[in-house]
């Protein structure tokens, strides 16, 4: 128990990345546990609007102060310190972004601006959320991003925690649209295994690794399924009949590059994509809600 929790004092936690899919629930859970939350945002509007995939809205009741910065840009950063604080979680990442930034301006940079300002501001712990399975996409510009911030926080004198997660049940959402719409498309022959996690699971995850010792946590829901069952279900789910298409490796390695040719962003993110269908993720079960639930909970 931290000192503060002894006293009867509200621990404070930031949480950056607060009106993401997993942000938004991470600032509700941190709340149900008696933290007084900062949520760092770029925009009001966003936080309190709900996410995509089931992403809760954040009320003025699920937080104690909002702060509106761009993590980006460091000199904005110094009001989400003020008056001391004793966590900071961050699940800073590109995901849904149109904004042109990198992985590198993103993932990497701001994070590296977390982390440099904890430092200054003797902030005690830094609770990071990267990915399960690094080592086996470790030439992607996204998984090199994340195992930096991952290299720096470890040099960084800072007690920390990594969370990594086999997957985003947001993710599988994508699979119960295209399901609606009649097909779903595939990379790969769809045999590589995962357990993705819903989001409240991970947060009370994110949440108990900021509260424990374990440097690293891994993550995973209660269902291990192949990229095709997951498909399956979603059809199951809605109705229709199955109809998978695949795209081969061969194919979506190439149509990857020609989006790079585009857009560095979306060329990065769509390699990631195509990457993640060749290889197994699968953590252990911390979650509870089953992907069948969630994806009736869509429908």
């Amino acid at each position: 128990m931290s000192p503060e929790a002894a006293a009867g004092v509200a621990r404070r936690v930031v949480v950056a990345g607060a009106t993401g899919y997993l942000g938004k629930y991470a600032t509700r859970e941190f709340k149900r546990r008696g933290y007084r939350v900062r949520a760092l945002t770029r925009s009001v509007e966003r936080l309190e609007q709900p996410g995509p995939f089931t992403a809760p809205a954040i009320s003025r009741g699920d937080v104690d102060e909002v702060c509106v910065a761009e993590v980006t840009r460091p000199e904005t950063l110094e009001p989400l310190f003020e008056g001391g604080v004793d966590i900071l979680f961050s699940s800073v990442g590109i995901s849904r972004q149109r904004d042109g930034l990198t992985f590198e301006q993103v993932d990497y940079q701001a994070n590296r601006n977390l982390i440099d300002l904890c430092v200054e501001t003797g902030v005690r712990k830094f609770v990071y959320v990267s990915m399960l399975g690094a080592e086996q996409i470790a030439h992607l510009a996204i998984t090199r991003a994340h195992e930096r911030v991952v290299a720096d926080l470890e040099a960084s004198g800072l007690e920390y925690a990594i969370v990594r997660p086999s997957g985003y049940f947001s993710d599988m959402g994508a699979v119960l649209d295209m399901a609606r719409r009649g097909r779903v498309l595939l990379v790969g022959d769809g045999t590589n295994r995962f357990n993705p996690i819903h989001g409240a699971d991970l947060a009370a995850v994110c949440v108990d690794a900021a509260e424990g010792t374990e440097r690293v946590v891994e993550a995973g829901g209660p269902d291990v399924l192949t990229q095709r069952e997951v498909a399956e279900l979603a059809f199951d789910v809605v109705g229709k009949p199955v109809k998978v298409t695949v795209i081969p490796l061969w194919l979506a390695h190439g149509l990857a590059r020609g989006i790079g040719l585009l857009s560095r962003q979306f060329g990065d993110l769509a390699e990631f994509i195509v990457t993640a269908g060749e290889v197994d993720g699968v953590g252990p079960a911390r979650g509870e809600t089953t992907l069948r639930s969630y994806f009736e909970s869509l429908a």
